[in-house]
């Protein structure tokens, strides 16, 4: 454990150090400011790396949203038989080239730097061998150094005898780490919030699950294990979260979400009516600007025609003749008047 632990340690103390050596030609070495920037910009270094992924995990992202009446298909289908369902979904991941689960990549890709500077922050005491690729000086340097008046390796927990050797109060430590726990939290819980928005809506079941894991769990366990994280650390985690969230405000600025079944274009609703044809509603224009859309009435059905069976009068109706009833003479003037007009063009 310990071999792996300096595996992982050994290249971000390594770019820890490079970097403070730079920033030592123009601020005091060794002190507060040099050391807490040179965690900064470490931060910076590792989203750099990271960008690629970000932006293959956006382009995943995309395609599921275009997947998703296609998903919602299979859902249907396949309903009450989930084991065909998920090779069905396998399936359509593969030939579409997309991801359910490549919005967590980044952060797990985080995780290795995260736990590597853990270890390296603990190291940073007075009397401390060489360790990491760092020497017992800047080891004893990083000790001394702080943030907001608190030594950046020492935690919420701190005890007063690290905070003596530390030169640490432990008042101004705890104020300092609760508010950077908070935040961390808060950007964390934000960060995902921004992701959400950019996903759209969500049809499959497992990212679903996975975006409620992220939005709702992931900041709760960083502001509870948070108390035992160096201030250092958490000006990493702040520092990351505070990236995220402008290099996603930038993304979803310019990328807006996809409109499910659209074909990735984002389009509009149809020009057509029901039929599918013209640029209305069907069976009328296009509304005048400013003005109302002209009133379609429907047909009015034809009035019954007038036939004679004999004697009688025969009312035509769409049903057939209807024969009337007695005592109607108003009915039989009507046709008979009807009658002496046609036998008048004759």
């Amino acid at each position: 454990m310990n071999g792996l632990i300096a595996a992982i340690a050994t290249p971000v103390a390594t770019v820890l150090r490079a970097i403070h050596a730079l920033l030592s030609q123009v601020l005091i070495p060794g002190s507060g400011p040099a050391w807490a920037l040179s965690i900064v910009l470490l931060t910076v270094c590792v989203r750099l790396l990271l960008f690629p992924l970000f932006v293959k995990q956006i382009k995943s992202q995309r395609r599921m949203q275009e997947l998703a009446p296609k998903i919602k298909e299979l859902q249907t289908r396949h309903k009450g038989d989930r084991e065909t369902l998920n090779k069905e979904l396998m399936t359509l991941y593969k030939d579409n080239n997309a991801n359910p689960i490549s919005g967590c990549m980044p952060l797990l890709l985080q995780l290795p730097v995260f736990f590597a500077l853990f270890s390296v922050i603990n190291e940073f005491r007075p009397g401390k061998s060489a360790k990491f690729g760092l020497s017992a000086e800047q080891l004893a340097e990083g000790g001394r150094a702080k943030v907001f008046g608190a030594p950046i390796a020492a935690s919420f927990t701190s005890g007063q005898d690290l905070l003596t050797k530390l030169d640490g109060n432990i008042t101004t430590v705890r104020v300092v780490a609760a508010l950077m726990i908070v935040l961390m939290g808060a950007t964390t819980f934000w960060t995902q919030r921004q992701m959400m928005a950019r996903a759209g809506t969500v049809v499959d079941k497992q990212q679903q699950q996975i975006q409620k894991f992220m939005l709702y769990v992931l900041p709760l366990s960083f502001a509870v294990f948070g108390v035992n994280f160096p201030v250092g650390v958490l000006l990493y985690w702040l520092t990351t979260n505070v990236w995220s969230m402008g290099q996603q405000a930038w993304v979803i600025k310019r990328m807006p979400p996809v409109v499910p079944g659209s074909g990735g274009t984002g389009g509009g609703p149809a020009k057509g009516g029901p039929s599918g044809g013209g640029k209305g509603p069907a069976g009328g224009g296009k509304p005048k600007p400013g003005g109302k859309a002209n009133k379609i009435e429907p047909d009015k059905p034809a009035a019954p025609e007038a036939t004679t069976a004999g004697s009688e009068i025969l009312a035509t109706t769409p049903a057939g003749p209807v024969r009337p009833t007695a005592n109607r003479p108003a009915d039989k003037r009507a046709a008979g008047s009807r009658k002496n007009k046609k036998r008048g063009k004759r």
